[in-house]
């Protein structure tokens, strides 16, 4: 083989190389303006990329409910308790670093806060004077809740178990914790609480999951610690947990009621966040968000960057030694 063939096949494996590498960093920097760009959609009731973090208002709760529903569950007889303002469907969510991309968003306070694309408040709050809930009340012994949001409807799983994605966050983050305010979010099941800190017993509450306690599952963006990398409005968020009703009866009607409140006062909001579909008789994983780590994307741009070099210089000397 001539000296012209074998610099034929590696200049052709180098641009296979670059165009491969070039590929995946015009996707990686595409997902990367995808994270970093996206608007407020509270309230416009337009149609928003799913960049974007929006909320747009619930309208019917029967339809809101259904937006929930997965495979193998079917769901009847749907309940609505709270503010109209305090809940809504939320699109964009990868935008704000939560791995729900869509779903419902229930609140103690305003649901189209959470869309504030910029977190310069650790005390965002709306006071919706509303009662508590009872069974908030006993997961959070010597507290009483407020502004209480609950949806409830009865289901059947056509299997013996059944499973939800969601998300606890918050206001009250992170200079609140362990303090006389502990807002609070439940998932009961004919009166059993099963949104539950993950391999324990314990309900997700602001005392029970902080920078403080069970840390591995908090992601903190208060303004007054950190630079909010998330942005949207609270302080802090959970991963993605998933609540596993089990020991269920096929076709068998059961109740069930998410709930979310205040505890100890009726201001600094919280909310949850449920994935849109996931309330299915088998487990559904959270998707991670596409965007990369911005660590990830310079050390894809270096090797890009690096390898695109070494291929003109090799092609001003070895070609041009063939030539």
């Amino acid at each position: 083989m001539t000296n012209t063939t074998h610099a034929f096949w590696i200049v052709a494996i180098l641009s296979t190389s670059v165009f491969q590498v070039q590929t995946v960093l015009g996707s990686v920097i595409s997902d990367l303006s995808t994270f970093s760009s996206f608007s407020v959609g509270a309230d416009t009731g337009g149609t928003t990329s799913s960049s974007q973090l929006a909320v747009t208002p619930m309208g019917d709760t029967t339809s809101f409910a259904r937006s929930l529903v997965g495979p193998g569950i079917t769901i009847s007889n749907v309940q609505y308790t709270g503010a109209a303002s305090a809940s809504g469907f939320f699109t964009g969510g990868y935008a704000t670093g939560n791995d729900i991309s869509s779903g419902l968003i229930l609140t103690t306070g305003s649901a189209s806060a959470a869309a504030n694309p910029v977190n310069t408040s650790d005390k965002t709050s709306y006071n919706n004077h509303l009662a508590g809930n009872a069974q908030l009340d006993s997961l959070v012994p010597n507290y009483k809740t407020y502004d209480a949001t609950v949806l409830s409807f009865d289901f059947t799983s056509s299997g013996d178990a059944a499973y939800f994605n969601y998300s606890f966050a918050s206001e009250e983050y992170t200079e609140w914790v362990n303090s006389s305010y502990n807002d609070v979010f439940g998932f009961f099941v004919n009166g059993e609480n099963y949104a539950l800190i993950p391999e324990t017993s314990t309900a997700v509450s602001i005392n029970n999951i902080s920078d403080k306690t069970n840390s591995e599952f908090f992601n903190n963006n208060d303004p007054s610690q950190t630079n909010s990398p998330y942005p949207f409005e609270y302080d802090g968020f959970t991963d993605v947990f998933t609540a596993a009703i089990t020991g269920l009866t096929p076709g068998e009607t059961y109740n069930i009621e998410i709930a979310v409140a205040d505890a100890g006062d009726s201001i600094y909001d919280s909310a949850v966040f449920l994935e849109k579909g996931t309330f299915s008789s088998a487990p559904v994983a959270p998707t991670p968000s596409a965007a990369p780590e911005p660590h990830v994307t310079i050390l894809l741009f270096l090797m890009s960057a690096g390898l695109v070099s070494a291929f003109y210089r090799f092609r001003h000397t070895v070609m041009g030694d063939c030539v």
